[in-house]
């Protein structure tokens, strides 16, 4: 009996042991992650205080106005308080009528309102530190307000705040939170709806979490569209997005459309949880940019084609065109290469390299949704600049230069694109953003005169001015180069890929 006591006791014992050493590695893995995750943090950027300025004998321009010469702008609580002549300002004591400001002499340079991209994604949280590399991009761009059309995982809210609290810099950000959809939803993402009670409940969640928009996707079902716009209208908050499978544009209730659905005639038997397929674009001949101008205009419908996103998704198909672009391109060269991986994954090539068939029906489709969006601005309808910012090799920033290369090329005269990446959007989004006017938001851009007077050249910018905050040329590039030995060192590029693989093997057929 004692002796099976005694090996009772020593397996026990050994338990013991083994349970101990299972805590001390599992503590010990949780401790070596913790390590890890700290370490792929990015560097932290510094932010400019909000200050008051006085920038004196600036010239302004603007879309649709002559250009203001030997101009004097007030800045106060990231607002401009005053525009007057600069021959009526004191001397320059850094102080005029209304207080104490740090006065620049800005002689030489143009101002103009920062840019504007009307949808955008940011990356989720999982991908560690893009969403402050997002941020810097676009000012760094210039582009000082963005909509957020559709957040992956709800943290948003937490970007915009940090902003905000001039924690992180970053431009004005309009937020829609996360995406609400039917049953399958398009991607995994999005949050399901399936009755108008579970969505009116969704609309008032999301306006809980500080929303400034709803965005509707592909398969909610038509009493649950209307359940949506109905709360959200309540709520003051408009509804933007994909024109729903089972309702037609004109009867959606959406307030913006983007990617030309709702024009697209689909084949719903063909369809699945897609937008389109390139060849339901068949369907948008002349007569059918017509009627979709008309019923925009008369009800207020705004449009953001996104043009450039069909346009970068070509990279796909040429690795050698794709690595050139991450070199050449003044967003892509600062981001990570383990996005290439991410969008081969999730996207893939719009058509295989050899399909002669797919080539043309791609070609075919930006054709003609180059048209719609040319149609629709010449008729009067509300077009917005917008990028789509997350999709294949579109940058945040950069891509923004590339959307109005293309709605130049669609037709649209330069002075125009000007305006629609700036007073447009802002008069959408409200609270006189995109203009420079007394009361309107102190987001400008400083830049030297470039070739034309009809679209500034926006890569010449010297300073951008974000919510008050004064980032000069300089700040940024070495901020960026901050950055770049961060996301392009050994360990983050070595572990962000070696995710990516994981991911992509669960994907794999």
């Amino acid at each position: 009996m004692k002796t099976r006591g005694h090996g009772m006791k020593t397996r026990g014992h050994g338990m013991k042991r083994i349970t101990v050493a299972i805590c001390i590695g599992v503590v010990a893995l949780v401790a070596a992650g913790a390590v890890l995750y700290v370490a792929l943090l990015p560097p932290s950027i510094p932010v400019p205080e909000q200050r008051n300025w006085i920038f004196r004998n600036v010239t302004l321009i603007e879309p649709g106005r002559p250009a203001r010469p030997g101009r004097t702008l007030r800045i106060e609580s990231g607002r401009i308080v005053s525009i007057s002549r600069s021959s009526v300002q004191t001397a320059a004591t850094g102080r005029d009528e209304g207080g104490p400001a740090e006065a620049q002499d800005l002689e030489g340079l143009y101002a103009t309102p920062g840019l504007i991209d009307m949808h955008v994604h940011y990356p989720p949280a999982v991908a560690i530190g893009n969403r402050e590399l997002w941020s810097l991009l676009f000012l760094a761009h210039g582009v000082t307000t963005v909509r957020e059309t559709g957040s992956i995982d709800g943290s948003i809210f937490d970007v915009r705040a940090a902003i905000e609290r001039g924690e992180s810099p970053g431009p004005r950000i309009f937020a829609c939170g996360r995406v609400l959809d039917g049953s399958p939803p398009s991607f995994p993402s999005n949050r399901i709806v399936t009755t108008p009670k579970e969505a009116r409940q969704a609309v008032r969640d999301q306006a809980g979490a500080g929303a400034d928009c709803i965005k509707a996707y592909n398969m909610l079902a038509a009493p649950v569209l209307a359940a949506i716009v109905d709360e959200a209208r309540e709520l003051g908050l408009p509804v933007i997005g994909h024109v729903p499978h089972s309702v037609s544009f004109e009867e959606a209730g959406l307030v913006d459309l983007q990617h030309g659905t709702g024009a697209v005639v689909v084949d719903l038997e063909k369809i699945g949880r897609m937008d389109f397929r390139w060849e339901d674009w068949a369907s948008v001949d002349d007569g059918r940019i017509r009627h979709v101008a008309h019923v925009s205009r008369g009800r207020d419908i705004a449009h953001t084609p996104t043009l450039v996103n069909g346009r970068m998704r070509e990279l796909l198909l040429d690795p050698v065109a794709g690595d050139a672009a991450m070199a050449a391109d003044t967003g892509l060269r600062h981001l990570p290469r383990f996005w290439i991986g991410v969008w081969e994954t999730l996207w893939g090539p719009p058509y295989a390299p050899d399909d002669v068939k797919g080539a043309a029906a791609t070609a075919y489709f930006r054709g003609r949704q180059a048209a719609l969006a040319a149609g629709l601005h010449a008729a009067g309808v509300r077009v917005h600049a917008g990028t789509d910012t997350l999709m294949p090799y579109v940058a945040p920033g950069s891509s923004l230069y590339g959307e109005l290369v293309d709605l130049r090329a669609a037709g649209i005269a330069a002075r125009d694109v000007w305006r629609i990446v700036t007073r447009t959007a802002g008069l959408s989004l409200g609270g006189r953003i995109g203009t420079l006017a007394p009361g309107a938001p102190a987001d400008l851009l400083f830049l030297r005169p470039g070739s034309g007077d009809d679209l500034p050249a926006f890569d010449r910018i010297e300073a951008v001015l974000a919510n008050g905050r004064l980032y000069r040329r300089s700040d940024l590039e070495e901020a960026l180069a901050r950055l770049d030995g961060h996301f392009q060192g050994p360990l983050y590029e070595t572990v962000m890929s070696a995710a990516t693989r994981v991911v992509r093997g669960y994907f794999a057929p």
